[in-house]
């Protein structure tokens, strides 16, 4: 018993994260799959430094995108954030992994995933207003194109839906942080940009999901106690403070 305690004492980071971590490199294996030394060198060179980046860059984006926070002081509340932040980024990384062996295989992506069309004209289909339009521009520096896209983005915010403008928003602050630490990313073929964008959107669903919790819950009082109570309580508080603010109006 000692000496498997010792074992796990000397066990490294990178293997704690990979057990954790495993069913994403099974790859529809039920077996336990040994990592490789590509595993390792995806997490020390692209998941460790994407992920200590994007932290800042989350904490960032939400007090823009939802101000309610800024008037949040509660320990307990931002304890409870702050394992979202942490966490914004992680599946959608370790699915791009996946992604990007899978066309090093030449898998075949159309059968891989039945709903490749569906992804493929929701793609085509989307219209968004993003800062990135400005970075062909030749001669501008970074502060030059933000305060460009400042300038002209509300004479064109009207045309966009409101939660596909968000999704642009979180790929603005994610995508510039990905491509520099995992470049290998910008060599993906058509079909594997299709499923790049439908990870993408996922993982921005959940983020945004995740924080438009909290967002009730600041907004309408929840009480400290009322961080973990299970959904159907929660919903059902929320309707009473719900009903309370509009017979109040």
């Amino acid at each position: 018993m000692f000496e498997d305690d010792d074992d796990d004492l000397e066990r490294s980071e990178f293997e704690w994260w990979y057990d954790e971590n495993n069913w994403y490199f099974r790859r529809g294996s039920t077996e336990f799959v040994e990592p490789t030394l590509d595993d390792e060198l995806f997490y020390t060179n692209v998941y460790l430094p994407v992920m200590s980046e994007l932290a800042p860059a989350v904490h960032k984006l939400i007090r823009y995108q939802y101000p309610v926070f800024e008037t949040e002081h509660r320990p307990a509340v931002w304890e409870a954030i702050e394992r979202i932040v942490k966490r914004t980024g992680h599946r959608f990384l370790l699915e791009l992994y996946n992604l990007k062996r899978d066309q090093k295989e030449n898998v075949n992506l159309r059968e891989k995933y039945p709903d490749f069309e569906r992804w493929e004209k929701k793609k085509k289909d989307a219209d968004y207003f993003s800062r990135t339009i400005f970075d062909t521009i030749q001669g501008l520096t970074e502060k030059q194109k933000s305060e460009l896209y400042e300038l002209i983005k509300d004479k064109f915010q009207d045309s966009f839906d409101w939660k596909d403008q968000r999704l642009y928003e979180f790929i603005d602050m994610i995508q510039p942080i990905l491509f520099h630490y995992y470049p290998q990313v910008q060599d993906l073929d058509a079909d594997g940009w299709i499923i790049y964008f439908h990870l993408l959107s996922i993982e921005h669903a959940d983020y945004r999901l995740d924080f438009e919790h909290y967002v009730v819950f600041i907004d309408y009082g929840f009480e400290e106690s009322d961080l973990y109570i299970p959904y159907a309580e929660f919903k059902k508080k929320f309707d009473e403070k719900f009903n309370e603010r509009w017979k109040n109006r």
